[in-house]
């Protein structure tokens, strides 16, 4: 992530963002005073629209973040909770699926913008709000488990699974180590360095 990604994500045609349609998810943090904030949020399938590579068709996900606002640091604790919708990985087709999960944002201030890692992020001395967009896109997707399929393959598209079916290629285990075998290994004799000859 670079430096200003907490400020423009990518939109789908590449440019940066430079509309207002995500200004609900910035956080300005330089009127709140030290201590203790909440802050509640929605992402839905607008939000998930605004950005180019997202996995996601469809979304209703609540989002709790509480912030710790110091003289040197900010600390967002946020907790993602909802369903979404996106593709089979058996048979493509859209399956609902839920979605949950705890993350923190470290925010510290100093002499330039950037990020140290992607949990924590440096603010230099011109910010004054922190775009937490970026990071809901993030942890939607961090959300979602590694395989995602219909409960049960009854409910999956019969026409996509039988056409992977028909085009599945059955093979003997056993087949690759006989071509193995079979092969002419050419010229069989010990190699000999030049001193043994």
């Amino acid at each position: 992530m670079n430096k200003n990604d907490y400020l423009c994500p990518p939109l789908k045609n590449g440019l940066m963002r430079i509309d207002r349609a995500l200004d609900e998810y910035r956080v300005p943090f330089t009127g709140l005073k030290d201590g203790h904030h909440v802050f509640e949020f929605h992402l839905g399938d607008q939000f998930f629209e605004a950005f180019e590579y997202s996995e996601i068709d469809g979304a209703d996900i609540q989002v709790h973040t509480e912030l710790e606002k110091s003289a040197n640091m900010l600390v967002f604790n946020t907790v993602l909770k909802g369903s979404v919708s996106v593709d089979c990985d058996r048979c493509t087709e859209l399956i609902r699926q839920e979605v949950e999960g705890e993350f923190q944002l470290v925010v510290k201030f100093g002499p330039e913008t950037g990020s140290t890692d992607e949990d924590v992020l440096v603010l230099g001395p011109q910010e004054y709000q922190v775009d937490l967009s970026h990071y809901f896109y993030e942890y939607a997707h961090l959300s979602l488990p590694a395989r995602r399929v219909h409960p049960d393959v009854s409910q999956c598209n019969q026409d996509v699974l039988k056409k992977l079916d028909e085009m599945r290629v059955e093979s003997d285990s056993e087949s690759h180590w006989i071509a193995i075998k079979d092969m002419e290994m050419g010229d069989s004799e010990p190699y000999l360095d030049d001193e043994e000859e």
